[in-house]
């Protein structure tokens, strides 16, 4: 749209200072990484030639750029009070003001508007697609024999054990842990995993019966749900969604009437990217799960075959 009304186009790009100052709790990709994004898509749209891209710490336009011939500032209806407050600080300098034009936004599937806050977290891809389906939460579904050898794979890198898998630990990302035994060597090591889902089983043997036998103090916020062996249940999705939607501050338990086993997927669509989902692999070692958007994909895909 910019650049339909202008025969040039000067980006700032937000430094990770500024991002950080702005908002120190939500992983946000660095400056080289998102400059390389941005430069492959204008490369991609055939319109590099006429953009440059310069890096900015705050909402006003830096001092280097104002003897630059600049005639507009381009905003979303969402961000127009900044145009405005650098309209003003202009007015205050003896300076013109900037044409204002607002490039419109674009809603994805279920009509809201797409945003980079929502993609970091895990809500849409890039194109508006929503990675959970609703109607996933008014039905059970079940795993078919026929796709139970597909469903086996290690979803994830596989590792020999847990010291090998946790290189460090980082205390910007969502650390989640399936099932018993993992959550249990996580609890023995310290880890602060802030989710763990457990059904108090190993192999599908009972082991375990209560919490403080996996290494919990007690005091964790704990939530309920039924799913059976085989089956991925609305109720399962419904109460992901609102531990997600609750907010994972402490630790959390989810504890499961049932198995665990197929909770992987659901935890790997609702959670934000960057998010980090470890579980056992019987006999093989641990399996480390990074969620991105070729994650989300392949759960989508996967979690779509179920009947």
């Amino acid at each position: 749209h910019i650049l339909s009304v202008s025969s040039k186009v000067l980006i700032g790009l937000t430094t990770d200072k500024y991002l950080k100052e702005k908002n120190d709790k939500e992983w946000i990709e660095d400056y080289p990484t998102r400059k390389k994004q941005l430069e492959q898509f204008l490369d991609q749209e055939k319109v590099s030639s006429r953009v440059q891209i310069e890096p900015i710490d705050d909402i006003f336009i830096p001092k280097i750029w104002e003897n630059l011939p600049i005639e507009g500032i381009a905003v979303s209806k969402n961000t127009l009070s900044g145009a405005e407050k650098i309209n003003l600080k202009r007015k205050e300098q003896g300076r013109y003001s900037l044409k204002v034009e607002i490039a419109p936004l674009i809603k994805d599937q279920s009509n809201e508007y797409i945003s980079s806050s929502r993609i970091r977290k895990g809500e849409i891809d890039r194109e508006g697609k929503l990675y959970f389906n609703p109607l996933w939460t008014k039905k059970n579904l079940i795993l078919p024999e026929s796709l139970r050898k597909e469903f086996r794979k290690p979803f994830g890198e596989l590792f020999r054990d847990i010291d090998s898998a946790v290189k460090h630990k980082d205390k910007n990302f969502l650390v989640i842990t399936v099932g018993d035994i993992t959550t249990k060597i996580f609890n023995e090591k310290s880890l602060e995993q802030g989710l763990s889902v457990i059904d108090f089983k190993v192999a599908r043997e009972k082991k375990f019966s209560n919490t403080l036998e996996l290494g919990f103090t007690g005091q964790e916020e704990v939530f309920y749900v039924d799913n059976p062996a085989g089956f991925i249940t609305s109720s399962l999705f419904k109460k992901i969604a609102e531990i997600f939607k609750f907010g994972i501050k402490n630790k959390i338990i989810l504890q499961i009437n049932g198995e665990d086993d197929l909770s992987v997927l659901p935890l790997v669509l609702l959670s934000s990217l960057n998010s980090i989902i470890y579980y056992g692999q019987p006999g093989k070692g641990i399996v480390k799960v990074i969620v991105a958007e070729e994650t989300k994909d392949r759960a989508y895909n996967l979690i779509s075959k179920l009947k």
